[in-house]
């Protein structure tokens, strides 16, 4: 199931952070066979911290930003190895011709490693070492793979043991056996009562025996023999393939392999991978297995895909927009939107919230919303329209307040006023978060604007915090390289704004707003920037 984000402007105000969420929640809805998640690219305000708690409801997560990473790449096709499981297994995974490796868990279900073409290689040219190798086998294992049955099942079920083909004459192979101590190999004999009888006596781990009839049994005492006597169907070289072929796993699994974090750069991982010797990298988040990337996952860049709300441009978006795909938009500002490779669903209208589009939308599609989404909605268009006085509310405003406060269960004045309420303080905000806090930027002319608006309870402090707050949009002027930075501080009790800006003198002669003092103006009656 693919997923879209549902995502406001940086800095999201209660209207935007509530507007995602409730259109994600709509989304999802009319459209189940796609997964729509909410986010916010920014901090939560007082007041919009307060909406979700009081709704009840997580608010939406943070998402710094929408750069591809290898996490967006990492697929976890449900293909798993057991660290017991016989290679064979392995070979037949590694045939499948998108995969490269096989991911590894242990009895607990955790991460343990990787098994892949490079191990199997290594494995197969181990016999070109001067010393006879040791092997890890399961007696299950040799059930699974090998056609045949136990005669004989051992006291380990577990073992490590060089392998021996029981061709040579007794006193030959008597020797060969002695020459291998302290260790004793697996056994593998034809029709060889003797030498079945020398591997019994010299207690190998388990003796294979071929050649035998369906019924037929070696006409050898195992009474006294603490080892496994398995009867293969196959014959002896046949037998001696399939059993190297049964080993587990983990005898040959890459235990530390250069692992990728699933929230690196898509650019930064695909360097990784192709500087290194794996023919794909395991993916993690923290202890925790993601999925396999290969070269051939970094062919094209993934785009995530966006539906942006209560705002349209780039420059207002989230961190990496700019290579997503957008979806949809759903906004009540002026367009100023980049443009899109095909056509896309576009929602924007003069009103008051975007909540309250977000609403048209549950009742043009003839869906009731429910107590919590009815509330987030409202709480976001009170928000945004000041409990309806600001100027630009909108007769539909107006109309779709009551019918969401009767959805919610809440007296609209009662609950409007106790969420304005929960409005920041100067004295108790930081100058540079009030400045950065509720920010937009725009674009005129060939000068870079940025404005942002805090809602306060009361401007009697402002005499206090003045010289601060001009200083952070000095900084702030700087810091984003603008032309000029507006701040807004809105009383909404006795709706009455005041603006501080940096310093312009050119543009602030071309107010008509009193002017209080150097770059502070009264704004009485102002209520939205």
């Amino acid at each position: 199931m693919s997923e879209v984000i549902v995502i406001g402007h940086r800095n999201p105000d209660t209207d935007s952070a509530c507007a995602a969420w409730s259109y994600a929640r709509y989304k999802n809805t009319v459209d189940p066979h796609t997964r729509y998640q909410a986010a916010v690219c920014g901090q939560l305000g007082k007041q919009a911290k307060f909406v979700f708690s009081n709704a009840g409801v997580e608010p939406p997560p943070y998402l710094k930003d929408v750069i591809p990473r290898v996490g967006d790449i990492a697929k976890d096709g449900g293909i798993h190895l057991d660290a017991n499981d016989p290679l064979m297994l392995a070979f037949r995974d590694l045939d499948t011709p998108t995969l490269s490796v096989v991911p590894v868990f242990d009895d607990n279900k955790a991460f343990a490693g990787i098994v892949g073409v490079h191990e199997m290689l290594g494995y197969f040219v181990e016999g070109t070492v001067k010393s006879r190798p040791f092997y890890t086998f399961r007696a299950d294992n040799i059930e699974k793979v090998i056609p045949g049955y136990f005669l004989k099942r051992g006291r380990d079920e577990e073992f490590r043991a060089p392998i021996m083909a029981g061709a040579m004459a007794i006193e030959q192979s008597a020797l060969r056996l002695d020459s291998l101590a302290p260790g004793k190999p697996i056994m593998i004999v034809g029709n060889r009562p003797d030498l079945i009888a020398l591997a019994v006596k010299r207690q190998v781990p388990a003796i294979i025996v071929t050649g035998y009839g369906v019924g037929d049994v070696p006409s050898v005492d195992f009474s006294e023999f603490s080892g496994a006597v398995y009867i293969s169907q196959c014959d002896t070289a046949e037998t001696i393939r399939m059993l190297r072929l049964s080993l587990p796993v983990k005898q040959i699994m890459d235990t530390r392999p250069l692992c990728l974090p699933h929230d690196e750069l898509f650019d930064a991982a695909k360097k990784t991978l192709l500087n290194s010797e794996y023919q794909g990298l395991p993916v993690l988040k923290g202890d925790q297995f993601v999925g396999i990337v290969t070269r051939a996952s970094f062919i094209e860049k993934p785009r995530r895909k966006l539906i942006l709300i209560d705002h349209n441009e780039l420059s207002q978006a989230v961190a990496g927009a700019e290579d997503a795909e957008i979806c949809e938009i759903i906004d009540h500002h002026r367009m100023g939107a980049e443009k899109t490779n095909t056509p896309i669903y576009i929602y924007c209208k003069p009103i008051g919230s975007s909540c309250s589009i977000v609403y048209s939308h549950f009742r043009m599609a003839g869906v009731q919303p429910d107590r919590d989404t009815a509330l987030l909605m409202l709480s976001g268009l009170l928000s945004d329209t000041m409990l309806l006085r600001s100027p630009t509310t909108t007769p539909e405003d107006r109309l779709y307040a009551p019918e969401l406060a009767r959805l919610a269960g809440v007296d609209l004045q009662e609950y409007g006023t106790l969420m304005l309420s929960r409005t920041a303080s100067l004295k108790q905000t930081d100058p540079m978060q009030m400045v950065n806090g509720d920010f937009k930027e725009y674009a005129e002319g060939g000068f870079r604007v940025g404005v942002s608006q805090v809602e306060v309870g009361t401007l009697a402090d402002m005499d206090d915090v003045k010289a601060s707050i001009l200083e952070a949009l000095e900084r702030t002027c700087k810091e984003r390289n603008l032309t000029w930075t507006l701040l807004l501080v809105t009383d909404i009790t006795h709706e009455h704004s005041v603006l501080l800006c940096s310093s312009w003198p050119a543009a602030e002669k071309e107010f008509a707003y009193s002017r209080l003092e150097d770059h502070i103006f009264d704004l009485p009656g102002i209520l939205s920037r």
